[in-house]
C-alpha cells in the first residue's frame, strides 16, 4: 500500500509480522485503519496533517493488533493445555468406571514423570545408531527431542497386563510437534511382553493407521490393515482403540472412524498377548534447507482397561441394582425387597433369587459378605440406617437376622454399608437386610456402586 501523496514509502502501513496474524485479528486492524483514514479526510482543509495522524494511528492499530494476537496465541496454548488435562482426567475416570463394571484390570498414567519401573521399553532403529530415551516434558510423554541422528523410536508396554482379550486403550493427545507430516506416535494393544507381536495405531493430525506389527531385534515389521484420512486431530483429542473378538475399532473423541476384522487372527491373542502401551518416534529427513527432525504427537495421558469380566477363580458372587428407579421398602428390620437387577459375577454358588439377593452356599467355609444400600430420602437426625445379613438353613427354611452394622444418622446421609465375616454351611441361604425407622425408597446406579450384595469364600477346611 502507498500513500496518496507518495511521501510514505510502500509497506509503511503493513509490516512483515502483521501478515502472520490470524484473519480475524488482521480484519479488526484493517477496520481500525480504514476508519482512521476516512476520518482524516473529513476535514479537507487539513488533509496533510490528518493524513500523518492517520498514518500514526494506523501504525498504532497494527502494533496493538500484533500485541493482541500474541496474547491470544498465549491464551490458545493455555486453553489447549487445559483441554488436554481435562480429557486426561475424563479418560482416567472412564477407565476406573469400566474396571468397577466388569472387575478386570485398569491402567492409567498421567505422566507426572516417566516412571521406568512401570514401563518396559524396546527401541526401534532404522539403521545403526542410538535412539534417545522416553522423556516427560510439562506433563506429556514422548521420545526425547534431542540427540536424534536418524529415524527411530521407543515402544513402551505397561508392565501390568490386562486380564482379557477384550480391551480398550486410549491416548489423550498432547503437543502436535510435526505430527501433520509424520504419524510418529500411537497406541499398542494385544501385545506380547517381548514385542514379538502387537496391534499398533499410528496417529497424525490428518490420518490414523490401524496395523499389526512386530519388533524383533530392533527391526520393526508392519502390515497395514486399514487407514482413515481427511481427519482433524489436535491437542486434547482422545483416540481409543477397542478390541473385541476379531473386531478392532478406532474412535476419535468417542466417534468411530476406522474398523477392521482380523478374521484369520493374524495378530495373536490370549494370555501371552494382553499387554498395552504406546510408542513415540522421530523421523529424520533432508531437503534444501538441511536435515529436519519430525516428531509425532506427545502423549498427555494413557489409559487401558478390560471391557469384559475376566474368568472367575474361586467362590463368590456380586449382585447389584443397576436401575436408578426407586423401589419402596417398608420400615423396620427386613430383608431387601425386589431390589437387585444385575449379576456382576457368580462362581460356585446358587443364585436362588436375584431381586432379593438370596444366595445358596455350595461350599462350606468362612465368607466375607458386604451389603450396601442407597436411599432416596436422607436418614434424618436422631435416626439410623443399618444393613445386615439374614440366613436360612435351606431355601424353604425359616429366615433369621444374624448380623447388623453400618449405623449412621444425619440429615445428609443417604447411604449405608457394612461388611461381615460369617461361617456358612453348605446348602444354607444368605440374603442382605436393612433397618430404617420409616418407609423409604432404595435406588441404584449403572455401575452398582451404592446398592449391592457381595460375598467371597475366604477360608475352608
Amino acid at each position: 500500500m502507498t500513500s496518496p501523496d507518495k511521501k510514505i514509502p510502500p509497506g509503511a502501513y503493513t509490516g512483515g509480522s502483521i501478515r502472520k496474524l490470524q484473519k480475524v485479528t488482521w480484519e479488526s486492524a484493517q477496520a481500525s485503519v480504514m476508519s482512521s483514514v476516512m476520518g482524516s479526510f473529513a476535514g479537507l482543509d487539513a488533509v496533510g496533517t490528518n493524513l500523518n495522524g492517520a498514518t500514526n494511528r494506523a501504525l498504532e492499530a497494527a502494533n496493538s493488533a500484533q500485541a493482541g494476537a500474541a496474547q491470544a496465541q498465549s491464551t490458545a496454548y493455555a486453553v489447549q493445555a487445559t483441554s488436554a488435562s481435562n480429557a486426561s482426567e475424563i479418560a482416567k475416570l472412564k477407565t476406573e468406571q469400566k474396571q468397577n463394571e466388569v472387575g478386570g484390570a485398569a491402567i492409567t498414567d498421567l505422566f507426572d514423570t516417566w516412571d521406568a519401573t512401570m514401563w518396559t521399553v524396546a527401541k526401534w532403529a532404522d539403521g545403526a545408531h542410538a535412539v534417545p530415551d522416553m522423556a516427560v516434558i510439562s506433563g506429556q510423554a514422548g521420545i526425547a527431542k534431542s540427540g536424534n541422528a536418524a529415524t527411530g523410536g521407543n515402544f513402551a508396554l505397561y508392565r501390568t497386563p490386562l486380564m482379557t482379550d477384550s480391551q480398550s486403550v486410549s491416548l489423550v493427545l498432547g503437543r502436535p510437534n510435526q505430527a501433520k507430516d509424520f504419524t510418529g506416535s500411537g497406541i499398542l494393544l494385544r501385545a506380547a511382553a517381548d514385542f514379538s507381536s502387537f496391534v499398533m495405531v499410528q496417529i497424525g493430525t490428518t490420518r490414523i493407521y490401524l496395523q499389526r506389527a512386530a519388533l524383533v531385534g530392533g527391526k520393526l515389521q508392519v502390515t497395514t490393515w486399514a487407514e482413515a484420512t481427511n481427519l482433524t486431530l489436535a491437542t486434547g483429542d482422545t483416540v481409543t482403540v477397542a478390541a473385541t473378538g476379531d473386531w478392532y475399532e478406532v474412535l476419535l473423541n468417542g466417534i468411530a472412524v476406522l474398523g477392521y476384522r482380523d478374521s484369520a487372527v493374524t495378530s495373536p491373542v490370549g494370555p501371552n498377548n494382553r499387554w498395552a502401551g504406546l510408542w513415540s518416534a522421530c523421523h529424520v529427513a533432508s531437503n534444501w534447507a538441511g536435515t529436519i527432525n519430525y516428531f509425532g504427537f506427545d502423549i498427555d495421558s494413557f489409559a487401558a482397561a478390560d471391557t469384559s469380566s475376566p474368568p472367575l477363580v474361586g467362590t463368590g458372587w456380586s449382585l447389584y441394582r443397576r436401575s436408578t428407579t426407586a423401589v419402596t421398602q417398608p420400615a423396620g428390620t427386613n430383608r431387601f425387597g425386589a431390589v437387585f437387577d444385575a449379576i456382576r459375577q457368580a462362581k460356585n454358588v446358587n443364585i436362588v433369587d436375584v431381586p432379593t439377593g438370596a444366595v445358596q452356599i455350595t461350599k462350606a467355609g468362612w465368607y466375607v459378605m458386604s451389603v450396601g444400600a442407597r436411599w432416596s430420602k436422607p436418614c434424618g437426625t436422631g435416626f439410623n440406617f443399618n444393613v445386615g445379613l439374614w440366613t436360612a438353613p435351606n431355601p424353604g427354611g425359616e429366615w433369621r437376622y444374624i448380623r447388623n452394622g453400618g449405623e449412621s444418622e444425619g440429615s445428609k446421609v443417604y447411604g449405608v454399608a457394612g461388611t461381615f465375616i460369617v461361617f456358612a454351611g453348605a446348602g444354607s441361604v444368605w440374603a442382605p437386610g436393612y433397618y430404617i425407622a420409616g418407609a423409604n425408597d432404595m435406588t441404584g446406579d449403572p455401575s452398582g456402586i451404592y446398592t449391592y450384595f457381595d460375598g467371597t469364600l475366604c477360608s475352608f477346611a
